[in-house]
């Protein structure tokens, strides 16, 4: 672990408890995110814990991602305000609750996602950490266009084959956010539809 990671991860575990918030950095590969869901990480306000599974290869991209909510949290930045019951109807509805409003919570539950990722470009720069910048914003590029496909298919991806870890997707991402975030752009569809995201 270099020097810079290490001044990051502490600033995270000082932050969460100026914060009041449980710093919970598990020696796993997955973390249980919900009834049916496994993920990488997690941060939640009313629970007052950010989590991450440390096994994980790109553990810390997670880790800026989940601390980016935080600071989304802390700040109560609009994305945050307008999105999180969203997120949260959102989820609900990935787990078999009918909601009429879906396609508006899943929106502003991306926008929220965006205005995350943008922040954790940022941090990466700012902490200097060992991730690729380009790289990183092809992942969430993948990621952030993922919410546009789960209004279709309203399901979550499997961990071993998630939007911003495939190769095919991330290749057909562009490497900055200058996308049109509010429509799954055919092409793009048709391949999280073949690689079966």
């Amino acid at each position: 672990m270099g020097e810079n990671e290490k001044i990051f991860i502490d600033h995270v575990k000082r932050t969460c408890k100026e914060y009041g918030i449980k710093c919970d950095l598990r020696n796993t590969k997955y973390v249980i995110v919900g009834p049916k869901q496994r993920g990488s990480g997690y941060f939640d306000e009313e629970g007052k814990v950010l989590v991450v599974a440390m096994k994980k290869t790109d553990y810390l991209g997670i880790l800026v991602h989940e601390y980016a909510h935080l600071t989304q949290y802390i700040d109560q930045c609009d994305a945050w305000v307008n999105g999180i019951s969203s997120y949260v109807k959102m989820n609900d509805w990935l787990n078999g609750v009918d909601n009429s409003n879906i396609e508006t919570h899943i929106s502003l539950a991306r926008d929220l996602e965006l205005d995350n990722e943008k922040r954790s470009v940022k941090i990466i720069k700012k902490f200097n950490l060992p991730i690729d910048v380009k790289e990183y914003t092809k992942r969430a590029n993948a990621y952030v266009q993922f919410y546009n496909y789960m209004m279709i298919t309203r399901r979550w991806s499997d961990p071993k084959n998630s939007p911003y870890t495939n190769k095919r997707i991330i290749e057909a991402m562009p490497d900055r956010f200058n996308m049109d975030y509010t429509v799954l752009p055919k092409k793009l569809l048709k391949i999280f539809i073949e690689e079966n995201i």
